[in-house]
C-alpha cells in the first residue's frame, strides 16, 4: 500500500473516530437535557397537574432517534385536590401507560438552538389511557379560566412543534364515567390510530382544513363487543374504520344480539318488552363535518348508507305493556327532541329483511308478518331549525316484498313543523295469494282464509297524534274466510262452521268489486287513542279501511263476533252432550 493511500486512510478513519466520539459526547450530553426539558414541558402545560416517569431514555444524536420505555403519565392528587378546592380541577383525569415511545428523525440542533420540534415519526406501543369523567362544580369567585391556545401555553419552551405521523398501536383506553348514581365504564381494545401532518406554532390554530392541529386523523379498531346496561343484549362490530381526511367513518358487521332465547329472553326481562335482534353487513357515514362535530357538537353528513340487514322484532302478549301516552312519540317527534343537532341529507337502507312476530295471549301460538328484500330511503333527516325552516319535511320512500308474496311500495311524508306531529303515508301492495296471510291471521285473529284472490291494495292517509284520515282501494276476488276456535287442549280447530258460512255469505263481500259490479270504497276516519304508538296507528287505519272495502261494517262485525260465541257455546253443548252420552253407554 502506497504512502499516499495509507495517510487518506488514516484522515477517513480519524474523521470516523472524531464523529463517532462526537456523537457519542453530544447523545450523553443531550440526554439530561432532554430528560429536564420533558419534565418541565409535561408540567407546565398541565400546570404541574400531571408528572412523567420512565424506565429509561435511549437517545441518538446522530441517528436523530430517542425513544422511552415504560413511560407513566400520572395525575398528582395532592395537586388536584387543590384544584379542587378552589373550584379549577378539570372534568377529566388521565393516566396513561406506554411500554414504548419511539422518536424517529428529529433534529436536537434545531431544537436546541431554534426551539423548534421538527419529528419524523412518533410511534406509540401498546398504550394503555384511562379516563376518569365528573363534572367538578365551579365557584363563582374563580378567577376565569386560563384562555391561552395551546401554542402560548407552550411558547416559552418552543417556537414550532411539527410531527409528519403519529401512530398509535394496540391502545386499550377505559372510561369511567362517574357523573351517574351507578358509576358505568366503557372500554375499548386494538385500537389503532394514525394522525398525520401535525404542526403547532402561530398560525396552525386558526388554519381551518386542520383537526386537532393536523391535516387527518385515521382511527381504527376491531372485533368490539360491549353489554347493554340491562344485560340483555351484546352490542357486535368487527371493524370501525374512521378518517378525517377522508370524511368517513365506516362501521364493519354491525349487531344487536339477544344474550337469550326467546322464552328466556322475557323470564329474564320480567317486564313488558320486545326483544330485538338486529345485524347489518355495513354502516358508511360520508362527507361527516368534523370540525363542526368537535367545536359545536352538531352532526353533519350528506349521506347514511345501511347495507343488507335483518331485523327481527318479537313480542309476547302474555307480558302486555301498560297503557301510556304515546302523543308527541311518533318517530320524526323524536328526531326533533334529540339532545344533538343533526343535518342527514339522504339515510339509505338496502336489501334488509323486517320481520315482526307476536305470540298470542290467547292462542299461545306465533304471528309472523314480514317484509323482505326492502330498501329504505330517508331525505332531510334534521332537526336543525335554520335547516328546517328552509324545508320543514322529511320524506322516507319503501320498496319491499311483503311476506315474500307481493311487491310493497310506500312513501312517507312528515311535516316537521307541525305542532301535533302530522304526517301522510301512501302505498301500493301488487297481486298476491291471500292464504300468505294465514301465518298471520290463524294465531293472531283466530281466521283462516280459505281462498282470496288479491289483486291490489292501495292506501292514502293522514295522519296526526289525534287522529287518522284516509281511503283504502283494496280489490280482490273469491274471498273465502273459515272462524276457528280452541280446544280446550289450546290447539286452534275449524268448528265455526255455521259462523264462518255467515261470514263467507252474509258479512263479507267475497269480491270487490261483487258480481255485479259494484265496487266499495274504504273510508276511515278513526279517532287515535292516546295510546296508539306510530306503527299500531298505522295498523289499525289500515285495517279499518281493508274490512270496510270487504263490506264488514262495525254492524256486521258485531253480528259477526255474536254469530261466532253463539257458535261456539252451540258447539261446547253439543261436546258435553255426547261425552255424557258415550260415558254411560261406556258404564253399560
Amino acid at each position: 500500500m502506497n504512502r499516499a493511500l495509507k495517510i487518506i486512510l488514516a484522515i477517513f478513519l480519524f474523521i470516523v473516530i472524531v464523529i463517532l466520539a462526537g456523537s457519542w459526547y453530544l447523545s450523553k450530553h443531550w440526554r439530561p437535557i432532554l430528560s429536564e426539558r420533558l419534565q418541565v414541558l409535561v408540567s407546565s402545560s398541565s400546570d404541574s397537574l400531571y408528572s412523567l416517569s420512565y424506565d429509561d431514555l435511549e437517545f441518538s444524536w446522530y441517528r436523530g432517534y430517542a425513544s422511552l420505555t415504560n413511560v407513566s403519565l400520572k395525575p398528582n392528587k395532592e395537586v388536584f385536590e387543590r384544584l379542587k378546592a378552589a373550584g379549577t380541577a378539570p372534568d377529566n383525569q388521565y393516566s396513561i401507560q406506554v411500554g414504548l415511545v419511539e422518536v424517529k428523525n428529529f433534529h436536537p440542533a434545531r431544537l436546541y438552538k431554534q426551539r423548534k420540534l421538527n419529528i419524523n415519526d412518533i410511534i406509540l406501543v401498546d398504550p394503555v389511557v384511562s379516563v376518569i369523567n365528573e363534572t367538578m362544580p365551579k365557584q363563582d369567585t374563580v378567577e376565569a379560566e386560563d384562555q391561552r391556545t395551546l401554542y402560548q401555553k407552550i411558547s416559552k419552551l418552543l417556537t414550532e412543534v411539527r410531527v409528519d405521523n403519529f401512530d398509535v398501536n394496540n391502545l386499550t383506553l377505559t372510561y369511567q364515567n362517574n357523573n351517574t348514581e351507578d358509576s358505568t365504564t366503557t372500554r375499548l381494545k386494538n385500537v389503532n390510530i394514525n394522525v398525520n401532518d401535525i404542526l403547532l406554532d402561530s398560525l396552525s390554530g386558526k388554519d381551518t382544513s386542520r383537526i386537532y392541529y393536523s391535516k387527518g386523523v385515521h382511527f381504527k379498531m376491531n372485533n368490539y363487543r360491549i353489554a347493554t346496561r340491562d344485560s340483555l343484549y351484546h352490542i357486535n362490530i368487527s371493524d370501525i374504520d374512521f378518517s378525517t381526511s377522508k370524511k368517513e367513518f365506516l362501521v364493519g358487521h354491525i349487531e344487536l344480539e339477544p344474550r337469550y332465547g326467546k322464552d328466556e329472553f322475557y323470564e329474564k326481562a320480567n317486564k313488558p318488552t320486545e326483544r330485538f335482534d338486529i345485524a347489518f353487513d355495513s354502516l358508511l357515514f360520508q362527507g361527516v363535518d368534523v370540525p363542526r362535530l368537535l367545536e359545536s357538537q352538531q352532526f353533519r353528513a350528506s349521506k347514511i348508507s345501511i347495507a343488507k340487514g335483518d331485523m327481527e322484532v318479537a313480542a309476547n302478549t302474555n307480558y302486555p305493556k301498560p297503557a301510556t301516552d304515546k302523543r308527541g312519540k311518533d318517530p320524526h317527534q323524536q328526531i326533533l327532541k334529540l339532545a344533538w343537532n343533526i343535518g342527514i341529507d339522504t339515510v339509505s337502507i338496502a336489501n334488509t329483511n323486517i320481520v315482526y312476530e307476536e305470540l298470542s295471549k290467547v292462542t299461545q301460538q306465533k304471528g309472523k308478518i314480514s317484509f323482505n328484500n326492502t330498501d329504505i330511503r330517508l331525505v332531510n333527516v334534521t332537526n336543525d331549525s335554520s335547516r328546517l325552516s328552509r324545508s320543514p319535511h322529511l320524506t322516507a320512500d319503501i320498496q319491499s316484498k311483503f311476506m315474500n308474496a307481493a311487491p310493497l311500495t310506500v312513501h312517507f311524508d312528515f311535516d316537521m313543523s307541525s305542532e301535533i306531529g302530522a304526517f301522510q303515508y301512501r302505498g301500493k301492495l301488487g297481486a298476491m295469494n291471500g292464504r300468505v296471510l294465514n301465518q298471520v291471521l290463524k294465531p293472531l285473529a283466530q281466521i283462516e282464509i280459505t281462498t282470496a284472490d288479491i289483486r291490489s291494495l292501495a292506501f292514502n292517509f293522514k295522519i296526526d297524534q289525534n287522529k287518522s284520515v284516509g281511503t283504502v282501494d283494496f280489490r280482490y276476488d273469491n274471498l273465502k274466510v273459515k272462524l276457528l276456535m280452541l280446544e280446550d287442549e289450546g290447539a286452534l280447530i275449524s268448528k265455526r262452521k255455521l259462523a264462518s258460512t255467515l261470514a263467507t255469505t252474509v258479512i263479507i263481500n267475497s269480491g270487490n268489486p261483487d258480481g255485479i259490479g259494484k265496487y266499495t270504497k274504504g273510508n276511515v276516519y278513526y279517532n287515535r287513542p292516546q295510546s296508539y304508538a306510530f306503527f299500531k296507528i298505522i295498523w289499525k287505519s289500515l285495517f279499518q279501511g281493508i274490512k270496510t272495502s270487504a263490506g264488514v261494517s262495525q254492524e256486521r262485525e258485531a253480528k259477526l263476533k255474536n254469530t261466532a260465541v253463539e257458535t261456539k257455546r252451540a258447539a261446547k253443548k253439543v261436546g258435553s252432550f255426547f261425552k255424557k252420552v258415550f260415558k254411560k253407554k261406556d258404564k253399560e
